[in-house]
């Protein structure tokens, strides 16, 4: 594995373990606010899934990038360092 590569189930741990303590977080505040359990268990189901799937496509676009700086500068470099 490259360095600039990161296992996709290392980023979904990552992003689930992240999420469940958001999620926490946030039921925590709608029930101060609400009183209702119901409406703490939709809205931390409904918010836990959607910002675990954001969470990863975020990582992944973060290390493309990353990989695609530094592909362009070996490039440049390459280049800059060619006989001409």
């Amino acid at each position: 594995m490259k360095t600039y590569e990161e296992a996709h189930l290392r980023s979904i741990m990552k992003a689930v373990s992240y999420r469940l303590l958001a999620a926490i977080t946030t039921t925590t505040i709608v029930f101060a606010f609400t009183r209702r359990i119901v409406l703490l268990l939709g809205i931390g189901a409904v918010e836990a899934i959607a910002k675990i799937i954001r969470y990863y496509i975020h990582v992944k676009i973060v290390v493309f990038y990353r990989f695609w700086l530094e592909e362009a500068s070996a490039i440049f470099l390459a280049c800059r360092e060619a006989p001409g």
